[in-house]
């Protein structure tokens, strides 16, 4: 996997990016997230991904 950049908008002389992830069906359909809202946080080195 990994985290693509990719341009969400421009206005005037400024550039906004959105970031996305690509993660594994099976993950997604395990964890029943699909639709939730999330959290991210990174803490030591990783970046995990929690339900609020």
């Amino acid at each position: 996997m990994k985290i693509m950049k990719s341009v969400d908008k421009k206005v005037g002389d400024t550039i906004y990016f959105k970031y996305k992830i690509n993660l594994p069906k099976k993950v997604v359909e395990d964890s029943k997230f699909e639709g939730k809202e999330l959290e991210v946080v990174f803490d030591n080195g990783r970046i995990l991904i929690k339900k609020e």
